[in-house]
This record gives C-alpha cells, structure tokens and sequence, in this order.
C-alpha cells in the first residue's frame, strides 16, 4: 500500500505534472466561464515552473543531501561486502531493445565492477527490482546481469535481486541475501542525491554500511549549486531534490528510518 501511494503522490507532486494539471484547471476553469478559479490556477502553475525552474532553491535542496557524505569515507582493508542499489539501467528502454541501456546513474555500475576489482574476494549484491507501478518481464537486475557478463564481472560473486522496489524493499531482500554479514562493514553505492535516504533504511534494518556516494546531480562540494538561467538544469534538480525531501520526510512518518537526515 505504501508503495503505490507513493507513486500514485508523485505522479502529481511531480513540479512539472503539478504544473500541467493546473494549466488544465485554468483551461477548464475558462470553458466554464469560471474567470476568477482559471486565474488563481493559472497563477499557481506558473508559480510552480518558476519555483522549480528558475530560483536557486531546489539546485540548493540537492546539494544539502549530496553534500552529506562528502568526502566519502576512508575504505578499509577488509569488507563483508559491496550493495549497488539499482538504477544504473533504464529498465524501460532495456525491455523495449531487448539488451541494458544504461540510464543517468550508470556510474552506479562502474562503481561496482571499480570496487570489485579493489576487493576481489568480497561478494556483490544488486538490489534492483522494478521501481514503476505493474510487472514486467524482465526487471533491472536481469538487465546488470547481462552488462556485468559482458563487461566480463565473475557472476558467481553477485547476488541478484529482482524483487525489492524501493529503498526499503532493497534493504530487507538484500538482508535476506547477506544473512549475518549485514552486520558487518558492506559499501553501499547509490546515487549521491539518494545516500541519506539509502544510509537512514539500511542502517535502520540493521545493516552497517559505507557510503560510496556516485552520480551527483550538483555541481561539485566547493561549487555554486546553481547555474541562472540553465531552466532545464534546474528543473531537473529540483524534481529530484523535492522527490528525495518528500521520500525522507515519508520514510521517517512510515518508521522505515530512525532520523530524518542521517549522519
């Protein structure tokens, strides 16, 4: 249940699809000789893109939790682990060419064939099911899968999950995968804008995890989050940032975490 509402939330808290709908009030609000409703809708649209597309508060939102593991810490000598979560593959597009498209966050999977190769006798789990509302036939896992063969990964490393299909899923079928070793050193990799949320969970199921933080979305630590006028850039931090907030303020309300912003 909490799976679904929250994509069915999102789907109109999106800046952009909050926007859109309502641009389609004010136009209804216009057929229906309702001027006074079609300008207060109107006005809120427009309110929504220029908050989410042209200010500096979401580019900012984002740098607050991409900025909360930064450096990332010192990797120790020996691991029980390395725990990918999914989202490196564009699991629709895959399943349209039959073959892994790598999305924005493919460093997600750089990152593991990386810290593979520093430790090579450290077992592998990917946490990815598939994250959209429905089935399909083929989730991102089996997708890593056929890139970590041909990249040439030994398989027999690598646990697969196909199953979980959020933060918290990830960290209950991963824990079922890991056994007793959840409580020892794991590295976590996951997108830099996702890792509060990510670290927050698993250390709530008991896992004790290392922050490997990747695919960031600002700029850099030392840099201005914002780029005036870049509306797109923007648009796109924002989604993303307000999404992470929202996902962080849920999880904690739901008792998924003990803290809304983890250390």
């Amino acid at each position: 249940m909490f799976f679904v509402a929250a994509k069915l939330f999102w789907l109109v808290a999106a800046p952009l699809n909050l926007a859109v709908l309502l641009g389609l009030g004010a136009v209804a609000g216009i057929l229906c000789r309702c001027p006074r409703l079609a300008r207060r809708l109107a006005a809120a649209a427009l309110a929504v893109l220029l908050l989410a597309a042209a200010t500096p508060l979401g580019p900012y939102a984002a740098a607050v939790l991409e900025r909360r593991f930064v450096p990332a810490p010192a990797l120790p000598a020996a691991i029980a682990g390395i725990l990918v979560l999914g989202g490196g593959i564009d699991t629709e597009r895959s399943l349209g060419w039959g073959r892994p498209i790598l999305g924005a966050e493919a460093e997600r999977l750089t990152a593991l064939i990386d810290l593979g190769r520093r430790y090579p006798e450290a077992p592998v789990i990917y946490a990815g099911g598939f994250g959209g509302l429905g089935t399909v036939a083929r989730t991102e896992a089996a997708f890593a899968r056929d890139f970590l063969l041909a990249a040439g990964f030994d398989l027999t490393r690598v646990a697969f999950d196909g199953r979980s299909r959020n933060t918290r899923e990830n960290a209950v079928e991963a824990r079922m995968l890991a056994g007793d070793s959840a409580g020892r050193p794991w590295v976590l990799v996951t997108g830099a804008l996702h890792m509060p949320r990510a670290v927050a969970v698993f250390r709530h199921e008991g896992w004790q995890v290392i922050p490997w933080p990747v695919a960031p979305v600002t700029p850099g630590p030392d840099a201005m989050p914002w780029t005036p006028l870049d509306t797109a850039a923007t648009l796109g931090q924002s989604t993303r940032a307000l999404r992470e907030w929202i996902g962080l303020a849920a999880y904690r309300a739901a008792g998924y975490t003990a803290t809304l912003l983890p250390k």
